[in-house]
């Protein structure tokens, strides 16, 4: 089952902007934080063949070395003990998360379609003119902030940061925590035009118009994921049901396309994006939020559509992937009877956008020679994946990165090799940031958004939704 992310804006002037994040020609390699000795982490380990009770990972030189069911005999390596379940890390494909610094937006209606939303006044004043003025004044400071909310919540990957408008490259901060799969994900070496992945808003006329030499790229590479965002309403709305027949007129339907949200999708659809090797994303919260409905997944299903998750943004979708999973689950059960199970969600998450976007050979799941791209969860080691879906965002005890631990409980972190650690709450419980992982101190950054904010009426959102 399978997905896609992608870099979008709420508006038609920020097309733009995704032209220069979808030609990619200005890309930045993530930073990479020194690794130290040999690391070893003691849980109950979810690999992509078993799950491995109080097993052992061994991480070295930022990758997975080894993964056993006893402790390896390494001299001078860290050891982390714990009764936590080790999953990889989440990987966003359909995430605008320069937007999750400001509060929920509650919409006073549902919409037949997106273009009736983006035009709500009420829409702008809350989230779309704020936005477009801090992204250029704000830029560093929103990105750690949005990226942190994603790393506490097990997302390691992430699809959809796009740089201002009146900058020609995007800041270096973007390669700070989070592998940003359209500018700095750090796999394909540093320096400039090497990621493969980019996304398009809409495929209305006016909306975007593709040169033959993008259509090869998306084609034949070296673009390996195209997002695009397609059949954003309600199932019988024709502006959204039209867009199919749009995407086909651009020759986009091919096996490196997935498709986010298809609400307005038929069966019929389903049939043709299974034929033509095509992907789907399902981003329920905001389907729910914005048009009181979601996509057909009994058609995707049965079509047997490759099929990701992903939240979309969190003024309407989720804070982040682990948010969004316990979402989907209540979905499931409640509409769609047990069709997806708990460990399809997991795989919805992890291992299958990594096949979609390609990394699969990088990140993705828990096994040696992949990067060391990972978090821990507390909850029932007897029942991996029903904890996945039901746990709170303080259940996440550590997110590591490369080989770098980043966040998570400072008892983890010191264990982990992480001495000198920034505090920072989460829903009431302390956690431990690595500062080597950002540029300014958190605390600084928080006050800083707080007080820009503050200008314009607003408040900052919460680093999670918190029970």
């Amino acid at each position: 089952m399978i997905v896609l992310g992608s870099t979008s804006f709420h508006n038609g002037e920020k097309m733009q902007r995704f032209l220069g994040v979808f030609l990619a020609f200005f890309l930045l390699a993530a930073p990479t934080l020194a690794a130290d000795a040999p690391l070893l982490i003691n849980g109950t380990i979810v690999t992509p063949g078993r799950v491995i009770p109080s097993g052992w990972l061994t991480v070295q030189d930022g990758k997975i070395a080894a993964i056993s069911a006893t402790q390896p005999a390494i001299p001078g390596a860290r050891t982390l003990v714990t009764r936590d379940i080790v999953f990889p890390g989440f990987i966003d494909l359909h995430n605008h998360p320069l937007y999750a610094v400001f509060p929920r937006w509650h919409p006073p209606k549902v919409y037949p379609n997106r273009y009736e939303w983006r035009a709500d006044a009420g829409y702008w004043q809350a989230i779309q003119t704020p936005e477009g003025k801090f992204v250029t004044t704000r830029f560093c400071d929103m990105d750690t902030y949005v990226e942190m909310k994603a790393l506490m919540g097990g997302t390691t990957s992430m699809l959809g940061i796009y740089k201002p408008a009146d900058t020609a490259v995007v800041p270096r901060c973007v390669a700070g925590l989070v592998r940003n799969l359209d500018w700095a994900s750090g796999f394909y070496g540093e320096g400039l035009g090497h990621e493969r992945a980019g996304n398009i808003l809409g495929v209305r006329p006016n909306d975007l118009k593709l040169s033959e030499e993008t259509l090869d790229r998306i084609k034949h590479g070296p673009m390996d994921l195209i997002a695009v965002h397609l059949g954003e309403g309600q199932r019988n709305d024709p502006d959204s049901r039209a867009e199919f027949a749009r995407l086909k007129e651009l020759r986009l339907l091919t096996p490196n396309t997935a498709i986010i949200h298809g609400v307005a999708l038929t069966d019929p659809d389903f049939g043709e994006i299974r034929a033509a090797g095509a992907s789907f994303v399902w981003s329920p919260r905001s389907n729910f939020e914005l048009y009181g409905e979601t996509a057909d997944l009994n058609a995707a299903v049965r079509r047997k559509v490759t099929m990701a998750l992903a939240p979309d943004w969190s003024p309407t979708g989720s804070t982040n992937m682990l948010a969004e999973i316990a979402y989907a689950k209540g979905v499931i059960d409640r509409q769609f009877k047990g069709l997806i199970s708990a460990q399809q969600l997991f795989e919805m998450a992890t291992a299958i956008p990594a096949r979609i976007a390609h990394i699969d050979d990088k990140t993705g799941s828990l096994k040696p020679g992949l990067a060391a791209d990972l978090f821990l969860l507390r909850g029932d080691v007897s029942k991996p994946f029903d904890a996945l879906v039901s746990a709170k965002p303080e259940d996440v005890t550590l997110t590591i990165i490369g080989g770098v631990p980043l966040f998570g409980l400072p008892d983890h972190m010191s264990a982990a090799g992480v001495s000198a650690q920034e505090t920072v709450n989460l829903c009431g419980e302390e956690r431990g940031l690595n500062p080597r992982a950002i540029a300014d101190g958190f605390a600084d950054i928080t006050a800083r958004l707080t007080g820009a904010l503050k200008t314009e009426g607003l408040t900052l959102a919460g680093l999670a939704e918190c029970n």
